[in-house]
């Protein structure tokens, strides 16, 4: 960065120096080349150019360092350079930087007879270069500036300024995510002895953000580490420190990063990053510490604020994350609770905080209630954020778990009932119905409470809770009393659902299938009439019943898929190979016979090798190797190279195209969609290709809206008119117009 106060200081050694020189410059030719012609050029570059154009540069991106966005629930930027679009505002700066800077460039640079410039005569041509480039690169002009950046690289040879252009050439092929190229320019930086001293710092910095976007996050701290020793200006010492801060948290360092969090405070921040700094830093507390009661009282401080009225969400977060430290999972899972009802505008602190919640079911586990939080995930968290894709990932693969054990406990409960006589059947179906309407009474009223406690002001509340004698708003009969008879009064006794301020509205019920059985699809009104709507769907109930011997193997065949998609879930996604035996066991003692009979066997052997249990494995070789020998089972058992042997007559292709297909089949939707990209690097024109353009078009089906979803399908067609994926796009666009696109997604992929 260039320094104002040295502009200001010099500014009137510019005016002496210029004077003195300009009654012999006035017919300075920038082909001469004597003392008098360079002292007046060099005098004019300096000041003219270089000094002018470097106020407006830095004026420039200071305005852009405020427009900048960070997030503070990510790692921040190393550097401020805000986005393309808010960069637009600093281009009248930018612009007249570059034409003060192009200016002295074309007037005095020093050139020979034959028109070539002369770097050993001049001083400031070289640093006007670098300017001028530096204001393409802050109106995000990579590619010109780079251009600039490169002639001071080869231009000036005996100029430390070289050296500089080097660094902004890895600067703008970082912005450009060109890793390879900035790694190589980096390498080459590190290893010169006359780097500038003074841009050490910058090179630390920039080092920095090179790691950070390969994630070598070791490599990251220690190249940060200099940079906010180095750095000339408090306000990037305070910002490399907190993403130290952050590095170190992140690497569950969190000692290290209590006391930068710290040093941040200390060193008075914007408020910002002091809030976020004190949030963050009450996750990093060690319940073994002397600092607990510290923090906690700084919380309560900011808890009480006014102006954290919108940031009440992320103290709830800390909170919770204090509480996860000192052991006390109810007090975690309250603070969570809490920190979601309190989000506002902060969409993403409330992903955060639903992640955490998952993150408890999950460990639990607890897989049904861990997939709702994940779902919730997902819906909040914006897709830019870094740990979106891992996610998205887990909660597919619950999505796809949950989906198979409800079609298990489904089937199995209308198998129940279909071994029933017609009148047992009736009074299981009346008995069912009546327990779900008294459920959703109780959840109704449950509802209806929140619904109250949540707009309630704290001032009435506290006003309640004093009356009783009791600190906890649902332990305060009176408080309920009161508050579901206002809410009564005003709404009415309303129905439990979405939209339950309208009192008028027509809903649609979309029966969707579960995976590998049959489509359903039903969209009518409500039906008003409470007698009626029950009556329709107790004969709903009772169709369903798998009564004749056809819908009994159906139903039977749609439970052993459900019990091997499970275990294989639990096995590959979700890496609980307890409970991945024990579905794979219980498919085998059910349907001893079923059709994933040996694929069970195989997966029992290696998961109980896997985990340890030597006795269960050889158990279930042995029944392959006796039972089925002559299978390919077997053999991958007799010769463990059997696998690779057989990959390795398989085409690069193939094989390619095999993972991208996993990865589809895994939820790993954004993989595919650039794994297409890549096959069609590698692989160009290949028989394949149909292949791979319809993977991603059914992931951009699952990621994507609607409109974009049907122009993939649009090209698939137009591309491939004699393939059979032509058919297959053609097939889920004719879906989606017969029913409007509203039920398609489940359906059709």
């Amino acid at each position: 960065m260039i320094s104002r106060g040295i502009f200001r200081r010099n500014g009137w050694l510019a005016f002496l120096a210029i004077a003195t020189v300009s009654i012999f410059g006035l017919s300075c030719s920038n082909t001469k080349d004597s003392l008098w012609t360079r002292t007046f050029h060099n005098l004019s570059a300096h000041y003219n150019g270089y000094y002018n154009a470097g106020l407006k540069l830095e004026e420039g991106t200071d305005k852009l360092a405020i427009s900048h966005e960070d997030k503070y629930d990510r790692i921040l930027k190393v550097f401020q350079y805000a986005n393309a679009e808010k960069s637009k505002a600093i281009y009248p700066l930018m612009d007249d930087a570059m034409k003060r800077t192009s200016n002295v460039i074309a007037r005095h640079t020093i050139i020979d007879k034959n028109g070539n410039e002369k770097p050993n005569s001049e001083k400031w041509i070289d640093e006007n270069w670098l300017l001028y480039g530096k204001g393409l690169f802050f109106k995000h002009d990579y590619f010109e500036a780079m251009e600039a950046f490169k002639y001071v690289e080869v231009t000036y040879k005996k100029e430390t300024t070289r050296h500089l252009g080097s660094l902004w050439i890895a600067k703008t092929y970082l912005e450009l995510t060109q890793l390879k190229e900035a790694e190589d320019k980096l390498d080459y930086l590190r290893n010169q002895g006359d780097f500038p001293k003074k841009n050490k710092w910058e090179l630390a910095a920039v080092n920095a953000d090179f790691y950070l976007q390969t994630k070598n996050y070791p490599k990251a701290i220690e190249s940060l580490t200099k940079a906010s020793i180095l750095a000339p200006k408090r306000e990037d010492r305070i910002r490399f420190m907190f993403i130290l801060a952050q590095l170190h948290q992140q690497q569950e360092e969190y000692q290290k990063a209590f006391q930068l969090y710290t040093k941040v405070i200390k060193m008075n921040p914007k408020y910002e990053m002091a809030f976020n700094a004190r949030i963050n830093r009450a996750r990093c507390f060690d319940a073994n510490s002397k600092n607990g009661d510290e923090v906690k009282k700084e919380l309560a401080k900011l808890q009480k604020d006014p102006k954290n009225k919108d940031f009440l969400d992320q103290i709830y977060y800390a909170l919770a994350g204090l509480a996860k430290k000192e052991g006390k999972p109810d007090e975690e899972f309250e603070n969570l609770n809490k920190s979601v009802r309190a989000s506002t505008t902060n969409q993403n602190q409330k992903a955060l905080s639903y992640l955490e919640l998952a993150k408890i079911y999950f460990t639990k586990p607890d897989y049904k209630n861990a997939q709702a939080y994940y779902d919730s995930t997902v819906t909040n968290l914006s897709n830019d954020h870094p740990d979106y894709n891992d996610v998205l990932t887990r909660r597919n693969s619950l999505t796809k778990l949950i989906r198979n054990l409800n079609i298990i406990a489904t089937e199995d409960s209308l198998q129940g009932l279909a071994k029933l006589t017609p009148e047992a059947r009736q009074q299981m179906v009346d008995a069912k119905l009546l327990a779900e309407e008294e459920a959703k009474r109780k959840l109704q009223e449950e509802e209806q409470v929140n619904q109250i406690f949540d707009q309630a002001r704290p001032d009435q509340v506290n006003q309640m809770n004093k009356g009783s004698g009791s600190n906890w708003y649902f332990y305060n009969t009176q408080a309920i009393s009161f508050g579901f008879n206002e809410f009564t009064k005003k709404w009415g006794n309303r129905k439990l659902e979405d939209n339950w301020r309208r009192s008028n509205k027509e809903s649609v019920a979309n029966v969707l299938e579960q995976e590998g059985s049959d489509s359903l699809v039903t969209e009518e009104k409500e039906i008003k009439d409470p007698k009626l709507a029950a009556e329709k769907k107790k004969q709903d109930m009772l169709a369903a019943i798998p009564s004749t011997p056809e819908a009994l193997e159906k139903s039977t065949r749609k439970v052993i898929d459900a019990y091997y998609n499970a275990a294989m879930i639990y096995r590959e996604q979700l890496n609980d190979l307890p409970a991945s035996v024990a579905m794979f066991e219980e498919l085998l003692q059910k349907y001893p016979d079923n059709k994933y009979m040996l694929q069970s066997y195989y997966q029992l052997y290696r998961i109980y090798a896997q985990i340890g249990n030597a006795q269960k494995s050889e158990y279930y070789k042995n029944i392959i190797l006796t039972k089925h020998g002559d299978t390919e089972y077997a053999e991958i058992i007799r010769n463990p190279n059997y696998a690779a042997e057989r990959a390795s007559k398989k085409s690069n292709l193939e094989i390619f195209y095999e993972d991208t297909y996993r990865k589809y089949l895994n939820g790993e939707y954004s993989d595919v969609i650039k794994r297409k990209g890549e096959a069609d690097v590698q692989f160009p024109q290949s028989i394949l290709a149909p292949q791979f353009d319809f993977l991603k078009t059914l992931s951009i089906g699952k990621t994507q809206a609607l409109p974009v979803f049907e122009a993939s399908l649009n090209d698939i067609i137009r591309t491939y008119g004699s393939d059979p994926v032509k058919d297959e796009a053609q097939n889920i666009l004719d879906y989606i117009h017969n029913t409007g696109g509203g039920i398609c997604r489940k359906r059709c992929l």
